[in-house]
Order: C-alpha cells, then structure tokens, then sequence
C-alpha cells in the first residue's frame, strides 16, 4: 500500500482512460443524462469491484456519465486550485495502475456519500 498525490492519481486515470479507451467513447453529456446518475455510479462501483470490459447493458445516459466524470474527474486533480489537488489516496501498489485507478475513484465516490438510490 501507498499513498499518491493527485498528479499521480491523474496519471492512473489516464492509464485507466488508455487501457479501457471504450470509457472515453460515448460522446459529449446531454441535459438529459441526469436521470443516470445513479446508473453511472452504480457501473463505476462494480467496475471497481469485479473489472469491466465494456459498458454491457449500461444505459448511453450512464456511458456519458461515467466518461464525463473521469474526464473531470482528471481535470480536477490536475488544476492547482482544486480541493481535490491537494488529496491524497491510499492504494494497493501491486495492481496494476488501471486497478489502482479505480481504488481512488471508488474512494472519492464512497467519500462523497454518492451512493446510488436506485438504477433507473
């Protein structure tokens, strides 16, 4: 186990991005999406959980969720005069950087109480 900073936990979500590249793929977030949010949370959490190869039966609304938030996600960690530049996280460092990727990112979510009410 190891503690990274942000920009290294921005360089695992890029690793992550390079590895799975179909979660950069769906397109740009509509103003309708916001109804997946939950959707999108739940995915990311068994993403964490059990791995994923695709988005399987994950809604478009979700897909654009969850491409939406690691690109933001990485945005934030990176600019200076975000909160989130100035966290670290607790990974295991024998997984591969992807995994460890998804250690942080299920971490900001259960940090940021967002669990999902319900998959619509």
């Amino acid at each position: 186990m190891k503690n990274v900073n942000s920009n290294y936990a921005a360089e695992l979500i890029l690793e992550l991005l390079k590895e799975k590249p179909w979660l950069n793929s769906p397109g740009v977030m509509t103003k309708d999406d916001f109804h997946a949010q939950d959707e999108a949370i739940l995915f990311l959490q068994q993403m964490a959980i059990h791995g994923a190869n695709s988005f399987g039966d994950t809604s478009q609304s979700a897909q654009r969720i969850v491409s939406g938030f690691l690109l933001d996600f990485m945005s934030k960690l990176m600019h200076s005069e975000h909160p989130l530049n100035r966290k670290s996280w607790l990974v295991d460092d024998s997984k591969l950087m992807p995994e460890q990727a998804l250690q942080i990112i299920s971490a900001e979510i259960v940090g940021n109480h967002l669990q999902p009410q319900s998959v619509h």
